[in-house]
């Protein structure tokens, strides 16, 4: 669901298997909510990620940061909210805060950095139909392979 300024909400439940002993959300766990929430947020905006990858660009992470606030637990219900943080010639980043649903709580703030690749595995300049679509005009995607 997309919200004001470009936030895309993403719900997930906290499953057992994404927790401890003592039924805390292990930490890499975290990791896989906010890939899930980009992406979500990338298909809100009239693209797949599959579509990107099918033009030949990859949209890789070289760097991910997570500040844990308060732990979730199992059977908790968060909502993942995600935002472009900026976007640079080279790089983009998106922005994650997880929320507790139904008291709002903030139990993490993240982010990570990722640049666009071809299929070759060469860094390239963001093109300009993927800034577009960080920027939320959802243009057509350039094909890598030109």
């Amino acid at each position: 669901m997309t919200g004001a300024a470009g936030i895309s909400e993403l719900r997930v439940r906290v499953r057992y298997a994404e927790t401890d002993q003592m039924g805390v959300a292990h930490h890499a766990a975290y990791l896989v909510w906010f890939e899930a929430a980009r992406t979500e947020w990338i298909r809100e905006r009239g693209r797949s990620y599959a579509e990107i990858e099918a033009a030949g660009w990859l949209l890789v992470v070289v760097e991910a940061h997570c500040r844990y606030r308060r732990p979730a637990r199992y059977d908790d219900v968060l909502i993942i909210r995600t935002r472009v943080r900026d976007v640079r010639p080279a790089t983009f980043a998106f922005a994650y805060e997880v929320v507790r649903h139904p008291d709002r709580e903030v139990l993490a703030e993240g982010y990570t950095v990722h640049a666009a690749v071809d299929r070759g595995g060469r860094a390239r300049r963001i093109p300009d139909a993927i800034g577009a679509l960080l920027a939320g005009a959802g243009e057509v995607i350039e094909s890598a392979k030109q």
